[in-house]
């Protein structure tokens, strides 16, 4: 991922800990959340590159998300991000708007 991609995954992340804060008990662990909100914000191609932006290993980064995919009664991760968000599970963000002229991200939360 390039700079910018990081910073954006870094700002989603950092909105999706503070939403998992501000909610009551939810289906899905905090980690699964952030997850799940990192792969419908941000392009990330592949575990290993997941695990990185969150400072665990793949194989827990996996972990979490089979469990995420078994709560959801999801075959795929796409299938398990739609469930989330259609059960507003995972918060709703706008998208990050990015400038490359002085790298500036900015995260709205949805209506």
């Amino acid at each position: 991922m390039g700079q910018l991609a990081d910073i954006k995954a870094q700002a989603v992340l950092a909105r999706s800990m503070d939403w998992t804060r501000s909610q009551r008990r939810s289906l899905l662990s905090p980690a699964e959340i952030w997850n799940l909100s990192l792969l419908s914000s941000c392009d990330i191609p592949n575990y290993r590159e997941l695990s990185r932006i969150r400072g665990v290993s793949p194989r827990t980064i996996a972990n979490q998300m089979r469990s995420a995919r078994l709560k959801l009664n999801a075959s795929t991760n796409l299938f398990a991000v739609t469930e989330a968000l259609r059960h507003n599970l995972i918060p709703r963000l706008q998208p990050v708007v990015t400038r490359r002229d002085d790298c500036e991200v900015i995260v709205f939360p949805a209506g």
